[in-house]
């Protein structure tokens, strides 16, 4: 695990946010009235921030000035995202990859989503398919001790 930011953000109540890449209509505004609802709250929503549900929920969180933890699976970014610097300058991101592969595969996406729950007290996920790959994360979260739940 390599840290590249804000590593304050980590004693924050952390909240895992997952979206599918393919997810069902009614997704996209669950999603965005739970984030606008978490960026009301001293809650860090930690997340991939890849697909573009997750990608929607980031820019609201930005907007409203609200610190992030990204999670990568691929190595650091050689240069921070043109959306992301701002926040980033302002010590409102923290950066965290978990592999060091230059691009994320299916294997290293994976092991973002599992290393990322590890973080977080609370996880929350988009609607999704049944056929998604977040199931088996949902199947396996559910036999933990951690607030879970779908929008």
């Amino acid at each position: 695990m390599d840290l590249y930011g804000n590593k304050d953000l980590l004693s924050r109540q952390l909240v895992a946010f997952f979206a599918s890449r393919n997810s069902p209509p009614e997704a996209l505004d669950k999603a965005i009235e739970w984030a606008q609802t978490i960026s009301r709250s001293d809650k860090v929503v930690i997340s991939g921030f890849h697909s573009p549900i997750e990608r929607v929920v980031c820019d609201i969180l930005l907007a409203n000035n609200r610190p992030i933890v990204v999670t990568l699976g691929r190595a650091h970014y050689k240069r921070i995202p043109p959306h992301l610097r701002t926040s980033f300058a302002n010590g409102n991101i923290l950066f965290i990859s978990f592999s060091n592969l230059c691009r994320a595969n299916l294997s290293s996406s994976q092991l973002r989503n599992w290393a990322t729950t590890d973080l977080a007290v609370e996880i929350v996920f988009a609607p999704f398919r049944p056929e998604s790959q977040l199931s088996t994360l949902l199947h396996f979260l559910h036999h933990t001790s951690l607030a879970v739940r779908v929008l």
